[in-house]
């Protein structure tokens, strides 16, 4: 305040004598306007202070239901990750399983294979009019 009336001060020294006396600029009279007597006591003297004690209020409130809707969406995530999991160990339990069906089917496959090989290998050792008869004993005469 001490500064501001400084200021002021500074700034009425720098003006001229004929500034000074202009009355539009330096009234003779200063207007202050305070609350009455009955406003006070009716608690209506400060407004700022009810829309202060409002706002607060208003911003009470408004936490409050934040805090609530973070903690619904806290919940909201903790079940939605449980499931997340519990769908991901299922995932897991299948692909466990697809992969040991598969695996036994190549190891199958193989022994097949080894089979037919074998098999293979056992006619190509014949002689060679032996094998036209194990091929097609049907054509012979």
């Amino acid at each position: 305040m001490l500064a501001r009336a400084n200021f002021v001060f500074e700034f009425e020294e720098t003006l001229t004598k004929d500034r000074r006396s202009n009355p539009d600029w330096f009234p003779t009279y200063l207007q202050v306007l305070v609350p009455t007597l009955s406003e006070e006591e009716n608690g209506e003297g400060d407004a700022w202070q009810g829309k202060m004690r409002a706002l607060r209020k208003t911003m009470t409130g408004v936490k409050e239901k934040l805090c609530s809707d973070i903690e619904t969406l806290t919940t909201k995530l903790v079940e939605s990750e449980a499931k997340r999991e519990k769908a991901e160990q299922s995932l897991q339990e299948l692909t466990e399983n697809v992969e040991k069906r598969l695996n036994d089917r190549l190891e199958e496959a193989a022994k097949k294979s080894d089979r037919i090989v074998a098999m293979l290998s056992l006619l190509l050792a014949r002689k060679p009019h032996e094998n036209a008869d194990a091929v097609t004993p049907s054509l012979k005469m």
